[in-house]
């Protein structure tokens, strides 16, 4: 019968490509790393690698478990992670972490909650990249996020989270800027124009959002605000955007490449070992039904 530390071993195995990077990443020596797997092959008549100098290649036997063995790796360490947490101090704080695509009336909504029927939880709004967010959420205890999502690979973080709906992004400057006179205006205009860039976009996806010659990136909202409010152009959600374009000091830039907006979408995070607490249980189902509102 299999082990989770079997199974680990595995799964490493397959991810880093040798026998040596597994045992680094496991925080092993590379003999047990590989007994591990020997005895997962002895115990099923299989073979799982096949050995090509220092690398351990993945057999098409190995690859046809490795989607299930991963899960249940995954599964494993959140259990693990649940049951060291299980005994919990009460909650008197919340640190949610944010990047700049989560909308202000969320935030405002979370807060005006929070007050209302847990006035005794201090709440702390702090501004994080999207990778340091989720590792702190899993490390700790009394941690949440609110942060994009990504759809083309699973969080490597034992934690839980739900999809809330997305928001859309556009190019924005102000109304004086030179690109607004164009007739029309293409990506190569944008690449010849100086570009401020949140931190959490070009973190989450460089080769789309990082688009001129001259990039400066800006992890602070309101700073990038005040900067495309003087000069260059942004990406930044629509419901950022609106106060300043109602004010008539951001303009919306229709792309001549771009049919309709681009979609981003927004997670809520939240440690495994706070999923039945009563708190986190009132705060989710009131965060459900407001975004069923506000993403519609």
């Amino acid at each position: 019968m299999f082990s989770y530390e079997h199974l680990a071993a595995f799964c490493a195995t397959v991810e880093e490509g040798s026998y040596s990077k597994a045992a680094r990443k496991l925080g092993k020596d590379r003999t047990t790393v590989r007994e591990q797997i020997k005895a997962l092959e002895d115990s099923y008549a299989i073979v799982l690698f096949d050995i090509q100098g220092k690398s351990a290649v993945v057999t098409e036997a190995g690859q046809a478990i490795y989607k299930q063995s991963q899960l249940l790796v995954r599964n494993s360490e959140r259990l693990n992670t649940r049951l060291l947490k299980s005994y919990l101090e009460p909650i008197t704080q919340l640190d949610i972490y944010h990047d700049v695509l989560v909308p202000a009336p969320l935030i405002l909504h979370i807060e005006a909650f929070m007050d209302k029927h847990y006035p005794d939880v201090k709440l702390n709004w702090l501004h994080r990249n999207r990778d340091d967010a989720l590792k702190a959420v899993s490390e700790g205890s009394h941690q949440l996020a609110l942060m994009q999502y990504k759809l083309t690979s699973q969080s490597p973080y034992s934690l839980g989270y739900v999809n809330l709906g997305s928001d859309d992004l556009n190019v924005y400057c102000n109304p004086n800027h030179p690109l607004t006179g164009l007739a029309k205006v293409t990506i190569g205009d944008l690449q010849l124009e100086k570009q401020y860039l949140s931190e959490n976009l070009i973190v989450s996806a460089p080769e789309l959002f990082s688009v001129s010659t001259n990039v400066r990136v800006v992890s602070n909202n309101d700073i990038l605000l005040e900067l495309v409010k003087n000069d260059g152009w942004t990406v930044i959600p629509q419901s950022l955007a609106e106060p300043l374009v109602k004010q008539k000091q951001l303009i919306k830039l229709p792309l001549d490449e771009l049919a309709s907006s681009l979609n981003v979408g927004i997670s809520f995070f939240y440690p495994d070992a706070m999923e039945n607490t009563p708190e986190l249980q009132t705060l989710l189902s009131s965060i459900k039904a407001f975004a069923a509102k506000y993403y519609q």
